[in-house]
């Protein structure tokens, strides 16, 4: 039989080490035999660095020293399989449970296509395991966003069975086809974080791959209390007119410049007497995309 193709697994750690060793430990149980482990930590320091140190036996570390953000933490680690030359790298988050032959479905899935460059899985919801978290995903660009399929709707195994195809694939579970990324492009920085796999699936979609969704790659997602702060407002104002003005053309990025402007602009209204701290990252994401201020800009510095 023929050697598997090769898996690197890019996990990025910010001051959260006993999720991030919970993802390992349940790595550890994956079927799949032709993979290695990196967790990037982006710049946490102190005992989380020392908690995950002591327990490296079953992973490669890189210590960025500082925050990166997101898209720069994983960077990193694409950057360092693609030296690796795998076959395959996988992003997935630090928040997450995987099951123990999901690996196997999404290699089988991108091995059927060769002009498949992206994949991800089904994400149930860690509080809830028949809660669909995402089960397929679309662009939606007159809008300049993505909605996830099904999300909320309990997880039916019999009625999610056949990998298909879609427009938009979530950051917690990227499977990436190294051989494909020389032309697609690694993470883009500027975003820093938030709607960087929208980006990402746009840019895919316009460099002529195809992405898709496999149903039997199940992980569980610790989603249980997310909400809004003011830290991801601003980011994902910033960050939306970034995408808008970059992941998309034609009368579709007119349209969703003229649509977010409208439902922000109403937004800010509302805001500006019910939540001032809200208001504040508004105005400071149109801000600072209008005068290309962008990477970290004033985002984790200014909240916290």
């Amino acid at each position: 039989m023929p050697e598997l193709p090769t898996v690197g697994i890019v996990i990025l750690n910010y001051q959260s080490p006993s999720d991030t060793l919970e993802c390992i430990e349940s790595l550890k149980h994956c079927i799949y035999p032709n993979k290695d482990i990196l967790v990037v930590d982006n710049g946490s320091g102190g005992e989380t660095v020392n908690i995950l140190r002591r327990n490296s036996v079953a992973f490669q570390m890189i210590e960025t020293g500082k925050n990166l953000g997101y898209t720069g933490g994983v960077n990193v680690g694409l950057k360092y399989f693609l030296e690796k030359h795998v076959d395959y790298i996988l992003i997935l988050n630090n928040d997450t449970i995987v099951e123990p032959d999901f690996m196997d479905h999404l290699v089988a899935a991108a091995e059927l296509d060769s002009d498949v460059a992206g994949c991800c899985g089904t994400i149930l919801c860690d509080h809830n395991r028949d809660e669909i978290w995402y089960a397929g995903g679309k662009l939606i660009p007159w809008r300049g966003l993505a909605v996830h399929t099904d999300k909320h709707k309990k997880f039916i195994r019999q009625n999610y069975t056949k990998p298909i195809q879609v427009s938009f694939i979530t950051g917690c579970m990227i499977l990436l086809k190294t051989k494909y990324l020389e032309k697609i492009g690694l993470e883009d920085e500027r975003l820093f974080m938030y709607l960087d796999d929208i980006e990402l699936s746009a840019r895919i979609s316009n460099s002529g791959y195809k992405m898709y969704y496999v149903p039997g790659a199940i992980i569980y997602h610790k989603v249980l209390g997310e909400r809004e702060n003011p830290l991801k407002l601003y980011y994902s104002v910033r960050n939306r007119f970034l995408l808008i003005n970059t992941a998309f053309s034609g009368i579709n990025k007119v349209i969703a410049n003229i649509y977010f402007s409208m439902v922000i602009t109403s937004k800010i209204i509302y805001w500006r007497i019910f939540n001032p701290l809200f208001f504040k990252a508004a105005i400071y994401g149109i801000k600072d995309y209008f005068s290309k201020r962008f990477y970290e800009g004033r985002g984790i510095k200014y909240f916290y």
